[in-house]
């Protein structure tokens, strides 16, 4: 649980994190949707530096066009939101605190992984039914 995103609920604030992973969630209408692992997550309030183990955040226009890549370290601004989490095997459902909306991304240091531009190429190749609201760059594109 984030529970030290609680007090920040519904407020729109400064982040910094590292790019850790690229996932996919899948939407029943809409087709398969790229998320994003961001760890080190550290909220800037003030002064004060409050860490976040990690979150995942859905992979949007803006951030595809920047296109991260891993071990990436990025500054942004983020909601902070709630959401419930169903735990299939126990039948029950959880509270937990996340980001969203993210603006005014910018890469802080360059990683040395694969970048998104490539995930998302592969993915695409794979699978018939992803969604088409991610605009990568066809030049970005490489499916080796």
């Amino acid at each position: 649980m984030r529970y030290q995103l609680q007090p920040f609920l519904g407020d729109k604030r400064l982040f910094t994190a590292r790019v850790a992973r690229f996932g996919l969630r899948h939407q029943v209408y809409r087709g398969a949707e790229p998320t994003l692992m961001l760890k080190d997550v550290v909220l800037h309030v003030g002064s004060a530096d409050i860490p976040v183990d990690h979150v995942w955040v859905s992979t949007g226009k803006k951030m595809a066009r920047l296109n991260p890549t891993l071990g990436d370290k990025l500054q942004f601004y983020a909601r902070v939101r709630i959401y419930h989490k169903y735990l299939h095997a126990t039948g029950r459902e959880n509270t937990d605190y996340c980001i969203a909306n993210l603006s005014s991304i910018e890469r802080l240091e360059a990683g040395h992984g694969e970048d998104f531009a490539t995930f998302w190429g592969r993915l695409k190749a794979s699978r018939k039914f992803v969604t088409d609201k991610i605009e990568v760059p066809e030049a970005l594109i490489c499916t080796a």
